[in-house]
């Protein structure tokens, strides 16, 4: 037992001021189910503070990251978290609210620059940079009064499922750890917040990596429309593809935190190709236990096992998969959905011309083409100066630094030698960027937004991943990546730049998480929050690892809101057979 944690119990406990006479029942929560609007309610009534918050996480994170199943999600804790939550303590005490997430612990995906903090992406090499300032959605957080309590761990250069990094190990799955993946690149995010070291995880995607861990870890992850939050201050690896986004327990916790992330930034690199407008007055206001009422739910067939395989369409779905696919369905109709198959005719374009076939649509480069590596190579660069380090001024200063039988070798390599060559290039230098991005919005709009217009059809649903959560052995993983392929609507939400949002949908035989996925219309996240909202009300599936069971002093009751009249006293204590339990209305 840690020093640290034997004196979090001693201040917990000295933090019952009185018991009110005449209290019917008290608001209680677990620090293992506990929400932010749970956090916020104990704050405001005097009950909690940031600064105990953030200890009884750094305990867990002692208890379970460092120690005990060794889940390894933490990277780098930030040293100065407790002084912040202090701080934060201090201007809640004299009346000062910066936001919605005042005092509220979240992580931060290692890709992102959180100052004062090394920045790895996940590379060995690179855990020497430290940030000199905050990626934009980092500032966003800060602003709305989030304690930044440190950098979560990845996968190496963002590069895959495995949730493998080379700075700084593997991450282990909290509900399988003994051979399942937790999902990557944002492994160290979901399996953070699933084990309950904090509140609220950034993600990153490109091509899942928000989704993927958030099905594994049983989280709401939300990846959201190219360019409506800020990349800046994160590393890149396919500039037109990247997002960042919040990965959480719940809708609401998602909700809350768009509202705080979602701004304009003079620095965003969308900023010529995205709506005026881009969001709504308040995210939160769309949830809505009757979202679902009235609104048609195109299942996509190809992504529920109904295409046809011959022509490249569509992979076979597990059959525990299937059969918690079938349940979310009779929920969905039970909330007063309609639902109707149908084939995404964006979806055949591609998918059939270009992946069965050869034929790029409309006219757009390949992805892996040389304005990505061009833009990724900039980037890279103005990160590594951005740096200031006295060892790595450039990023072609890896070639030597990093050993040539390093796996990776040749792609650094790649990267240097285009910045030395003098052709690493920003986007707006790149004018196959434009043709790419018109190509796709052509075809975004004509094959996907028409159709849905067309038919009806509010949003899509289907399984976030049609597969459990594969091996952590690499061969293994690839036979399940071979069978069930590696992520449906792939195509939708990471290249043509749509909302795809994943909310629980239960646990398999042997308690892997399972995911339903709403994918919504181009700068729709509002909507399909709503209808994530609704699913997750009337299912309530979140069930935190049995791996990482709550420490003493985690579970809490008090009175919320005391009666006028009332003794202005607040009752927290651990909850024991004393404690009074009050249900909340999710």
């Amino acid at each position: 037992m840690s020093d640290r944690w034997k004196q979090n119990v001693l201040a917990t406990s000295s933090l019952t001021l009185a018991l009110i006479p005449g209290i019917a029942e008290a608001a209680t929560f677990s620090l293992q189910e506990a929400s932010i609007a749970d956090v916020n309610a104990a704050f405001d009534a005097g009950a909690l503070t940031s600064s105990t918050l953030t200890q009884l996480y750094l305990n867990r994170i002692d208890t379970y990251d460092r120690a005990g199943p060794n889940l390894n999600s933490v990277a780098y804790l930030n040293p100065n978290a407790l002084a912040e939550a202090a701080e934060l303590d201090e201007l809640r005490r004299k009346g000062t609210i910066l936001g919605p997430l005042h005092g509220i612990p979240v992580l931060i995906k290692d890709s992102y620059n959180v100052k004062g903090l090394p920045t790895s992406n996940g590379v060995e090499a690179l855990k020497s940079l430290t940030a000199t300032d905050d990626a934009f959605a980092v500032k966003q957080l800060r602003d709305a009064g989030a304690v930044i309590l440190g950098k979560a761990n990845m996968s190496t250069w963002a590069f895959s499922y495995d949730g493998v990094s080379e700075a700084y190990g593997p991450v282990i799955n909290p509900y399988a750890p003994d051979d399942r993946t937790p999902g990557g690149s944002s492994s160290g995010s979901g399996v953070s917040v699933a084990s309950s070291m904090a509140l609220l995880a950034m993600g990153g995607e490109t091509g899942g990596s928000i989704r993927v861990p958030s099905t594994h870890d049983s989280l709401v992850g939300l990846k959201p429309s190219a360019g409506l939050i800020s990349v800046a201050g994160t590393w890149p690896l396919t500039t037109e593809r990247d997002v960042v986004g919040p990965m959480a327990k719940s809708v609401t916790d998602v909700a809350i935190s768009m509202d705080a992330l979602v701004a304009y930034d003079p620095n965003n690199i969308w900023n010529p190709y995205i709506p005026d407008n881009p969001r709504p007055t308040s995210y939160t206001a769309y949830l809505d236990d009757n979202s679902l009422q009235g609104k048609v739910l195109a299942l996509p067939r190809p992504y529920i096992g109904k295409g046809d395989p011959a022509k490249g369409e569509s992979f076979p779905i597990d059959p525990q998969v299937a059969e918690a696919f079938e349940q979310a369905k009779e929920v969905l109709e039970a909330q007063g959905a309609t639902l109707i198959e149908v084939d995404i005719p964006a979806h055949e374009t591609w998918f059939i011309d270009y992946l069965v076939e050869g034929n790029l649509p409309n006219g757009y480069p390949s992805p892996e083409s040389t304005r990505n590596l061009q833009s990724r190579a900039y980037y890279y660069e103005e990160l590594i100066k951005g740096y200031n380090d006295d060892e790595i001024k450039s990023f072609v200063d890896l070639v030597d630094i990093i050993p040539e039988d390093n796996e990776n070798y040749e792609y650094v390599k790649e990267i240097a030698d285009i910045i030395a060559a003098g052709e690493a290039k920003p986007w707006e230098e790149l004018p196959e960027v434009d043709q790419a991005l018109e190509a796709i919005a052509k075809l975004r709009t004509e094959e996907y937004e028409e159709f849905m217009a067309e038919e009806g059809i509010d949003a899509f649903v289907f399984p976030s991943l049609n597969y459990l959560a594969p091996p952590q052995d690499e061969e293994e993983a690839s036979e399940v990546y071979e069978l069930y392929g590696s992520l449906p609507a792939r195509f939708e939400a990471n290249i043509l730049g749509v909302p795809g949002i994943t909310v629980p949908m239960g646990y398999s035989e042997e308690g892997i998480p399972m995911s339903l996925e709403f994918l919504g219309n181009y700068y729709g996240e509002a909507e399909i929050l709503g209808y994530a909202y609704d699913y997750e009300a009337a299912t309530n599936l979140y069930q935190p690892p049995a791996l990482v069971p709550a420490l003493p002093g985690e579970e809490f009751s008090y009175q919320p809101i005391p009666e006028p009249s009332a003794t202005p006293a607040i009752v927290l204590f651990g909850l024991g057979a004393f404690a009074l339990k009050y249900k909340r209305k999710r």
